[in-house]
């Protein structure tokens, strides 16, 4: 039953007489601190968790959330029925949200997280996040509304036991790697037992506004009448540029319904686009978008429970960002999981776009997915250099890990097994209309004519309704190079670099060589450029890191010793 699984939420916090009692005496010696060093009370706002290679002011200002701190240390001092004032706070910053470990003066320590505007609709996040699963900190008190007197939505959370799993990993033998990664896999098998009604993102009934669309769940689920499937809160449907038109934000009750209103999000941020860009990825006219879009629609509208993908699309919950950083293990005994953090705009979707292998479990090229078979080192072991083994070695451990989570996910979780093992144009086609209006639609027509040649094996019925002619296959593979080399370029920048799409830093790295490497890298794919088939004056343009706002000193010593570097790993 849901209840079972659903963690016990406090009431939403209220500033009584014995809040206002805290608020005083908070306000009397508060310490302030973000990794070891005194910070001001504005430093609570800003982002200060790292920089950026391009558009900082931009990314620090999505990151920016103004609160009253007395108030919020009001709130935590009367949380879990105990009166003790906040005499410390530790600020433990992520990417969407603040995050802020709260010390007592009778040394209880309690979570508060702050939605920033980049983690969705601050409301819809709060409230969502709220209804959370068992093996989440417990909820004391939280509030959606920004207009309370902290002035802005809010959690406030027990903290989670044990020590991430980031910090203990790398001295963790096989066995207990293989265990934790047994209990991810029985974890998401019973998340996945739960059958929602549609898909969209949990919420508390009354956390809903009059005019939200919304679904309740079975009464053998939910008798208490507690929970509903409400708007989705994923980010994709509420970027800060682009609002998206409440018709389109869910609940959906059936895998068609889901991905029309894809398409139609799509197609509406396109007609609302005030100008073509041309710096980025080959994106492909604006009528091969609405064409493009025109026929992605077509084969939505043909979806159903028979197909090959149909039946593996039931809503569920599943952890989509499962990092060692959001899971927590007992000290002295690594294998065992105590908590799993950040369930922050997480959405209730179709099972083969949730289901997924842990961030931390890698999957290399020439894992073997769907056999049983464990992965073994290669006949030519002995042949290889020193270097060569340990990358191989190495490449082993990772194969190892991973074949155990698919095959516990197979033993604890079979549907979701199923899910992973579905052809990748298969969930490749919702995954790509969700960002055409930003990336364009050549990989979106990638999978149209994947599913154009496959229509029959993956079980729909009747004839096709799209097709390709021979001009427009070459005419696609032309733009589908392009497009390649494109991402080609990005993807290795970012590996190189050490960054993500963000181009962000942390901030335990020195941020002016990161940039000075920057400029080298990109000083090195231009003077290769042809290997991508661009000009030196296109590949600058594409650069995903280039910010025109901020200058460096110039030190040749790092960027001709990047260079050095990236020629004698054979990169360039």
């Amino acid at each position: 039953m849901l209840p079972v699984l659903l963690v016990n939420i406090s009431k939403r916090g209220l500033h009584n007489g014995s809040a206002r009692r805290a608020l005083t005496q908070s306000s009397r010696s508060l310490t302030i601190t973000c990794r070891g060093k005194s910070i001001t009370r504005e430093k609570l706002f800003k982002y200060t968790n790292g920089r950026f290679l391009a558009n900082e002011k931009e990314a620090a200002n999505r990151r920016y959330v103004k609160f009253d701190v007395d108030q919020l240390c009001a709130v935590a001092a009367t949380t879990d029925g105990k009166h003790s004032p906040v005499c410390a706070i530790e600020k433990m910053e992520g990417g969407f949200s603040k995050a802020l470990l709260l010390r007592k003066e009778d040394g209880t320590e309690v979570v508060a997280k702050i939605p920033c505007t980049i983690a969705g609709p601050p409301k819809y996040t709060t409230a969502s996040e709220v209804a959370i699963l068992r093996y989440l900190p417990r909820v004391l008190a939280w509030n959606e509304d920004a207009s309370n007197p902290v002035g802005a939505e809010y959690i406030i959370m027990t903290k989670a036991p044990g020590v991430q799993l980031f910090k203990v990993w790398g001295n963790m033998d096989e066995l207990d790697r293989i265990q934790v990664v047994k209990q991810l896999a029985e974890f998401e098998g019973e998340m996945t037992d739960i059958r929602f009604p549609a898909s969209g993102s949990l919420y508390l009934r009354h956390s809903m506004a009059v005019n939200n669309a919304c679904m309740t769940l079975d009464l053998d689920m939910d008798p208490e009448r507690e929970f509903c499937i409400g708007p989705s809160c994923d980010r994709g449907w509420h970027t800060a540029a682009k609002i998206t038109d409440s018709r389109h934000q869910g609940p959906w009750q059936n895998l068609s319904s889901f991905g029309i209103a894809l398409v139609e999000r799509e197609l509406a941020r396109l007609e609302k686009s005030s100008s073509a860009r041309t710096s980025g990825a080959p994106r492909g006219s604006f009528e091969e978008h609405i064409a493009v879009l025109d026929m992605t629609k077509k084969v939505m509208s043909r979806l159903n429970e028979r197909t090959l993908i149909g039946k593996v699309s039931e809503p569920v919950l599943w952890h989509t960002d499962l990092h060692m950083g959001n899971v927590y293990v007992a000290e002295g005994k690594p294998a065992q999981i105590l908590s799993i953090i950040d369930w922050q705009s997480i959405p209730v979707s179709p099972l083969f776009l949730q289901a997924r292998f842990p961030n931390f479990v890698t999957v290399g090229e020439d894992y073997p997915l769907g056999t049983k078979e464990i992965p073994k080192l290669p006949p030519d072991f002995d042949e290889l250099n020193e270097e060569e083994k340990k990358i191989t070695e190495q490449r082993l451990k990772d194969n190892i890990t991973a074949k155990g989570y698919e095959l516990c996910t197979g033993s604890k979780n079979i549907r979701g097994w199923k899910a992973l093992q579905i052809p990748l144009f298969l969930r490749e086609l919702f995954i790509r209309c969700a960002e055409a209006s930003e990336e364009g639609v050549v990989p979106l027509r990638a999978c149209l004519i994947e599913y154009a040649a496959n229509w029959k094996d993956i079980g729909f019925e009747g004839e096709c309704p799209i097709s390709f002619s021979e001009e427009d296959l070459q005419k696609h593979e032309q733009q589908f190079e392009e497009y390649s080399n494109y991402h080609r370029v990005h993807e290795l920048a970012r590996n190189i670099l050490g960054t993500d799409f963000e181009g962000w830093i942390s901030p335990y790295v020195d941020f002016e060589m990161k940039q000075q490497q920057n400029t080298a890298l990109l000083e090195e794919f231009m003077h290769k450029s042809s290997q991508y088939d661009m000009s030196p004056e296109r590949m600058r343009e594409i650069w995903p890191y280039l910010d025109h706002s901020t200058s460096s000193p110039k030190q040749e010593g790092v960027a001709y010793g990047f260079r050095h570097l990236l020629r004698s790993l054979g990169l360039f």
